[in-house]
């Protein structure tokens, strides 16, 4: 039996620091973003964001097959499981080495996260982090935004 693989339900704190992960790494990326620092930004994008986004994800499918099942090695089965839109915008995250490019793939990372982190808490009654949400994408939004020759990211 694989039952040992099984998503396992999140306690409060594994949620709360799933949440606390994905959205304070945010940063790190749109400064290797702004400091045309790019394998700085993929790397943040692609591994450490992106785990917190996948575990997020296996929470939200663990919901729906009522934990009975496995998201497997490197969240290969998301495909399997997610619905076919939230599949499509989860294949947007991954980019090449344009910066618009990455910019797009952090806002669709966000974007992901955001609703599967909204079903996961209002299943478990845990709290979303709104504030933190709300702040992290004002300031991608912001240095998103900067001028080419701005010398500050403030």
């Amino acid at each position: 039996s694989n039952k040992d693989y099984y998503i396992k339900k999140p306690t409060e704190k594994s949620f709360n620091d799933c949440c606390n992960e994905f959205w304070w790494l945010a940063p790190y990326i749109a400064k290797g973003i702004w400091r045309d620092e790019i394998p700085y930004a993929m790397e943040f994008l692609n591994k450490y964001q992106k785990d917190m986004l996948n575990r997020m994800l296996s929470w939200y499918i663990g919901i729906d097959t009522d934990f009975s099942v496995s998201s497997g090695k490197c969240s290969k089965y998301l495909k399997r499981y997610l619905p076919s839109n939230l599949y499509a915008k989860y294949e947007l995250t991954y980019s090449n080495a344009n910066s618009k490019n990455i910019w797009n793939s952090v806002f669709f990372s966000c974007e992901i996260f955001r609703e599967a982190g909204k079903k996961v808490a209002d299943y478990f009654s845990f709290k979303y982090p709104e504030e933190d949400d709300r702040k992290v994408t004002y300031h991608l939004e912001h240095v998103r935004e900067l001028p080419k020759d701005a010398e500050t990211m403030y």
